[in-house]
């Protein structure tokens, strides 16, 4: 036997910045003929759910914690800090009623509560199996997903398990809490009721009830979900390492669409007043040219998407396959890969094929720390970092109003040298690899503040009440208390139990 039990993660960049407003407004053509359409395989989806084969299997066996004494935080000229003994790359935490949650590493089997100014410890579990990923809480409940295979709803105050499901191995995506329900994704390797799984299907999507596990439903998937599930309204997205994008009804599972769009980061969703769905999201290019990878930000109106615009489009390095196959962090990835099991790589469960297809990674941990290019919808603006640069673009028109350029190496280091932003109060922020967290004015693309963390960051930062909390590539959590009340609003991955990625 391997291992036993699991939880949850996240993900984090790098650069020494410089901003660039540009003197010449790129702009994307509305209508552009070529922009990409996606193919639509809505049928195809409801055929792998359809009575022909056999539904994803129902019954789990439960995982187990127990208390574990949590270390303790040392204070530092900024805020405080805590060094965990796995050393191994942190996700990004969450802060829920004055609790910072926090796993212990992707070595580790742990889970940690901590107050948030102060960082006394509150509570602790060792939760059996390895790789928490970045908690979603909700009405006093958090949920998690282990790497190492199990999703576990904690009491946030106590730290009391509640529920849990040895759901698959590996889990790769974080949890996301909406209306009552926990959406969370993982392999399944065949189909109950001796009917046969859907030919390309290698995982399931599944809605639990909150606060007692029972299943409401569960959906056939072409991959594991990018980052996490994002429900809004009454919809859950979810963009699969397959490149699929897909929405289904919260509460029956129905689906409403599936596009095959090459999709390269978790989709964010805006409706108006009038109910119209605008979809914002990354995606490969359609035909690159010499075998070079392509990203470019696409905008998708209407409950069938049709796109908009295609902007910021590029040469994509970052997640080229051929490429970042070469680099520190795909080294990286294979080490933390094998501390826990995986010494022969990914299993084939994990379907790691299409994310090295799709955004050039094929570890477990890789797959777990994923976040991409995914972008933070905040007034009129989109904000967004791709590779080695922060983009800016017209959320109307998807022309680029700046970029920020971020230092470092997408070649040689691997990956994005800055996190996915976040919005705290008026102003956007991301984590870099070279171990800062940097404050952007969103109007100019000018840095106003940079926190230094002193180690490298990849997955995304969160803020409270002035303080930013980050874990890093090393094994700490950082707090750092900025002393401006305004740096707030981003508790967790995403900026909520939804996972939106919208400020309000």
């Amino acid at each position: 036997m391997r291992r036993t039990i699991a939880i949850i993660t996240i993900l984090v960049g790098c650069g020494a910045p410089r901003s660039e407003n540009k003197s010449k407004v790129q702009t994307a053509r509305l209508g552009d003929k070529d922009a990409p359409k996606g193919e639509i395989v809505t049928e195809k989806v409801n055929e792998m759910n359809s009575s022909k084969y056999g539904r994803p299997p129902v019954k789990f066996r439960p995982g187990s914690v127990s208390k574990l004494e949590p270390p303790k935080a040392t204070k530092t000229a900024s805020g405080f800090q805590v060094v965990f003994a796995s050393h191994a790359q942190i996700t990004t935490p969450t802060v829920y009623q004055r609790e910072l949650l926090v796993s212990g590493g992707f070595h580790s089997q742990e889970l940690y509560a901590y107050e948030t100014k102060t960082g006394k410890p509150l509570w602790g579990l060792n939760l059996h199996d390895d790789g928490p990923s970045s908690p979603a809480c909700e009405r006093g409940v958090c949920v998690i997903s282990t790497e190492s295979c199990t999703i576990f709803a904690i009491a946030a105050d106590s730290g009391k398990l509640l529920w849990s499901y040895w759901l698959g191995d590996p889990l790769t995506s974080a949890p996301t809490i909406a209306n009552n329900r926990v959406f969370a994704s993982y392999p399944a390797g065949q189909g109950d009721e001796g009917k046969p799984r859907p030919p390309g299907a290698s995982h399931a999507l599944a809605a639990f009830e909150l606060t007692t596990g029972k299943i409401l439903w569960q959906l056939w998937l072409d991959g594991d979900v990018m980052s996490a599930p994002v429900a809004v309204g009454d919809f859950v997205y979810v963009s699969t390492f397959g490149g699929t994008v897909i929405k289904v009804e919260q509460a029956t599972g129905k689906v409403r669409y599936a596009m095959k769009s090459k999709a390269t980061s978790a989709p964010v969703v805006q409706f108006d007043k009038d109910g119209v769905e605008s979809m914002y999201y990354t995606r490969r290019g359609e035909q690159e040219a010499n075998g070079e990878a392509e990203e470019m930000l696409i905008r998708a109106d209407h409950n069938e998407p049709q796109t908009r615009y295609k902007a910021a489009k590029k040469k994509a390095d970052y997640i080229d396959r051929k490429v970042q196959a070469n680099t520190d962090q795909a080294a990286k990835s294979k080490e933390l890969d094998a501390s826990n099991g995986f010494s022969d790589g990914a299993p084939a469960s994990a379907a790691s094929g299409y994310a090295f297809d799709s955004v050039g990674i094929n570890n477990v941990s890789s797959m777990q720390s994923f976040q991409g290019s995914r972008v933070l919808r905040m007034g009129q603006r989109s904000f967004n970092t791709m590779g080695n640069e922060v983009v800016a673009t017209d959320a109307d028109t998807g022309n680029t109003l700046w970029s920020f350029k971020l230092s470092g190496d997408t070649r040689k280091q691997g990956g994005f040298l800055g996190t996915a932003p976040l919005a705290a109060g008026n102003s956007v922020l991301l984590g870099t690899l070279d171990g800062r967290v940097v404050r952007l004015d969103p109007a100019k693309g000018k840095a106003t503040a940079e926190y230094k963390v002193g180690a490298p960051v990849r997955s995304q930062p969160v803020v409270d009440s002035g303080w930013i909390y980050v874990g890093t590539e090393d094994g700490k959590l950082v707090a750092i208390d900025t002393k401006d009340p305004s740096i707030t609003g981003w508790p967790t991955w995403g900026g909520n139990a939804q996972r939106t990625g919208i400020a309000h």
